[in-house]
């Protein structure tokens, strides 16, 4: 990795993309869910900082990074992540996503395949209608208030874009999954808002993917129980390591 800061922003056209940089070793970058930034990884920073070197990147929109001009979409979101890894000179880092970040995670795959080694998808879904049917409609009716009240307020204009990203987004393919070809887990909970039918299927459709369903665990897991995850999260990492050390 090249001298730069391991705190700052990168502009990407119309954004400034925030990023922070943690720990040394393999990097592993983290994308948060809808509305949250970086900082809802605090247990995986604290356990993953003393091996890995921890890309943080509060996506458009969220946390310390800016909008932009144009309506939220994983397609434009992708290519901000990979501005901010040209500009810290990492080529092929192990992606690690939850929710909504797990589905960015799945279009940077789409888009940039030579441009990542792994992929951890966390409770992620490749169609909106991946969500159960009551947390769906939940949804979409938010995002139809928040698209009425844009007109009047603009401040609510980034609450429309957020709803707007999961009622109508992401749409990706079975033929696009099934050419993600990198070593990938997906993990996601017996109580999730994602159906495991859905989820399984996701497994299913990615050529080298392993699947691990936690238990008693719900959607937000990741962070109320996050040495469950961080158990699994880790096995896979050094199976990885393992691999690279044989070749």
């Amino acid at each position: 990795m090249k001298r730069v800061r391991r705190e700052g922003t990168v502009r990407v056209e119309d954004a400034e993309i925030y990023f922070r940089v943690v720990g040394e070793g393999r990097p592993l970058v983290l994308l948060h869910g809808n509305g949250e930034d970086h900082t809802a990884f605090r247990a995986q920073i604290q356990r993953f900082r003393g091996e890995y070197q921890l890309v943080l990147i509060d996506s458009r929109g969220h946390g310390k990074s800016s909008l932009g001009c144009r309506g939220l979409n994983f397609s434009l979101m992708a290519n901000d992540i990979l501005q901010v890894l040209n500009y810290l000179g990492i080529e092929a880092p192990v992606i690690l996503g939850f929710s909504d970040g797990a589905n960015l995670a799945l279009q940077y795959a789409v888009l940039y395949p030579k441009r990542l080694s792994a992929l951890i998808a966390v409770s992620g879904n490749w169609s909106p209608r991946g969500m159960k049917f009551w947390f769906y409609q939940g949804v979409k009716w938010m995002y139809f208030w928040w698209r009425l009240a844009a007109h009047f307020h603009w401040k609510a204009r980034c609450k429309k874009e957020l709803y707007g990203l999961m009622a109508l987004h992401p749409k990706l393919t079975e033929e696009e999954l099934k050419g993600i070809t990198v070593p990938a887990l997906v993990i996601a909970a017996d109580k999730d808002m994602i159906r495991e039918s859905h989820t399984r299927k996701l497994a299913g459709l990615l050529p080298d993917a392993r699947l691990k369903i936690i238990k008693n665990a719900n959607h937000m897991s990741i962070y109320g129980r996050p040495e469950a995850y961080n158990l699994v999260i880790h096995r896979f990492l050094q199976e990885l390591q393992k691999k690279d050390d044989a070749l």
